[in-house]
């Protein structure tokens, strides 16, 4: 490192330093002498109350950094979080709640700057990660997700802030970088701060205009369909009832494609006027929801997720319901060629002659209110590919798909990390699934997939590369069980392997269709891989 690059390192850290001491104490000082109120307090009230010690007004009366940014509401958390553990914040629980609901109301993200980066919010295991351009990549993202800053907007200068804070609280980070190659404080002092200020700007047209929208009441009737990986299918209804301003309560009714019920009860924020957050009961499990309303506030979707499993969840999404005949799933999707199958055809106002395409021939089991249950033969020789479904005014184009055989299995997802468990820290599980895929002829003679969605297949775990089948990490890291679902083993040391390593392991997983169930002479198999590698210690809300 050059002189001129320990100078401006040792300069940045000292002043940061300084300062997070002397917030520290103005924070406490700030906090002692707010006295009790005998009522609720408004957002902004609090906002001054309990930040505006450290954080002055500017000209415009707005409190210095907190009105230089707009975060997600998991982003506010996580500053509030910093307050209280670095700087000595004292916060009681309520005032957190109301702070964090007014922060993510007047300095949030519109819905279309959060889309690109919902995957983190809504926790979704083993999703690549945005790639950001240039050397942004390298300078930001080696130490959390790309996701992280995208889900922040601030202008060049709060961007340049927000990296001396890093060097502050995090002297070492240009070795954690691995950054010796260049002047990285000059680089992420200028080109970096800009940069982002471009990509994530604190002032957008996105953001004016939905500071500008009409308020979106979700209370009322919706169609619920949904995909658990392991699990398969699921639908049903959701009756949303509002308690407050931005508070709901649900009742769901829903259940699996196998007959297994899903009802539950729900209790739900609405941040941001869009960002639907929830608890709620499932069965005997204890869920969160992270859930988007659309603009027009005609659907809800996103994921729920286990309370202390985030990686193990599924996928959520709810229409409101109208008059309008309409059909929203059909399950199963696919039909093999020359077998009767039982179709369940779930939507509104179902009523009417049922026609599911050349080839196919339905007989009505039973008419409810949401759905259609259909017994359906397929004729031994209906041509491969994808069918539009009709009932009565309701059509779904290419909702149902009829096959011959199963061409490959494609397994979801085709890379995942799992965690190994032990002490206080669970084990992180790794949650995979298949899609058929047979090979039509498609125009201009190329092959067209057409995807059956899953079917049954058993799953096993091999090693993944010599080093693996040496090591016997299939006999150390874990197991699969018949859902595809990978279950590590404890964290080491294990005396019973070489130097007493830990079970981490590096493994293939296989998804095997057997020759009948393939329609041809010869197993079909997919394949993912798998990494077992150690415990997480700190688990945020955004990575």
């Amino acid at each position: 490192m050059s002189t001129t690059s320990k100078a401006e390192n040792t300069g940045g850290w000292a002043l940061a330093v300084l300062l997070g001491v002397l917030a520290a104490g103005a924070a406490t000082r700030a906090v002692a002498a707010v006295t009790a109120t005998t009522g609720p307090a408004d957002g902004a009230t609090l906002v001054k109350t309990y930040c505006g010690a450290c954080h002055l007004p500017d000209r415009q009366g707005t409190l210095a950094r907190i009105g230089d940014e707009r975060k997600t509401p998991e982003g506010w958390v996580m500053t509030i979080f910093r307050m209280q553990n670095l700087h000595g914040l004292q916060l009681p629980a309520t005032a957190r709640d109301t702070i964090v609901r007014y922060l993510a109301d007047t300095r949030g993200l519109a819905p279309s700057e959060a889309a690109p980066a919902r995957f983190a919010l809504e926790r979704r295991p083993n999703v690549p990660d945005l790639a950001l351009p240039g050397d942004l990549q390298r300078m930001c993202a080696r130490c959390h997700s790309a996701a992280r800053i995208a889900l922040e907007r601030r202008d060049a200068a709060d961007w340049l802030k927000n990296a001396n804070w890093h060097l502050a609280e995090f002297p070492t980070i240009e070795y954690q970088e691995g950054a010796r190659d260049r002047h990285w404080w000059r680089e992420a002092s200028t080109k970096v701060p800009a940069e982002l200020g471009r990509l994530f700007p604190l002032h957008t047209a996105a953001w004016a205009a939905w500071q500008r929208h009409a308020p979106i009441d979700l209370a009322g009737r919706w169609l619920v369909r949904g995909d658990e990986p392991g699990r398969g299918t699921y639908w049903g209804t959701a009756e949303i009832r509002r308690t407050a301003a931005d508070e709901y309560r649900t009742t769901y009714r829903l259940r699996f494609a196998d007959g297994q019920a899903l009802d539950g009860q729900s209790h739900a924020i609405v941040y941001t006027g869009y960002e639907w957050r929830g608890t709620a009961t499932l069965g005997d499990r204890s869920t969160h929801e992270v859930f988007a309303a659309s603009p027009g506030g005609r659907r809800l979707s996103g994921r729920w997720f286990l309370d202390d499993h985030a990686e193990i969840g599924a996928d959520w999404d709810a229409v409101r319901a109208g008059r309008a005949p309409r059909i929203v799933l059909v399950s199963p999707r696919a039909i093999r060629a020359g077998t009767s199958t039982r179709v369940t055809i779930v939507g509104e106002h179902l009523g009417g002659r049922v026609d599911l395409g050349a080839g196919l021939r339905a007989r009505v089991v039973h008419r409810g209110r949401t759905s259609l249950v259909l017994q359906v033969d397929a004729a031994a020789h209906a041509a491969p590919g994808y069918r539009t479904v009709r009932v009565g005014g309701a059509n779904a184009a290419d909702a149902v798909a009829v096959y011959d055989r199963v061409d490959r299995l494609d397994v979801t997802p085709a890379y995942a990390i799992a965690r190994l468990g032990g002490g206080k820290i669970d084990p992180v599980a790794a949650q995979f699934a298949v899609d058929a895929i047979e090979e039509i002829p498609g125009p201009a003679s190329k092959p067209q997939a057409v995807h059956l969605g899953a079917l049954p297949v058993a799953w096993s775990i091999g090693p993944f590369d010599a080093q693996a089948a040496h090591d016997r990490d299939v006999d150390f890291a874990g197991r699969i069980d018949s859902r595809g679902r990978f279950l590590p083993a404890g964290a080491g040391p294990n005396p019973k392997r070489p130097f007493h390593a830990d079970n981490t392991g590096n493994l293939e997983v296989i998804a095997t269709l057997p020759p009948g169930a393939a329609g041809r002479p010869t197993a079909v198999v997919g394949k993912a891989h798998l990494v077992v590698t150690v415990q997480r210690w700190n688990t945020p809300p955004i990575y």
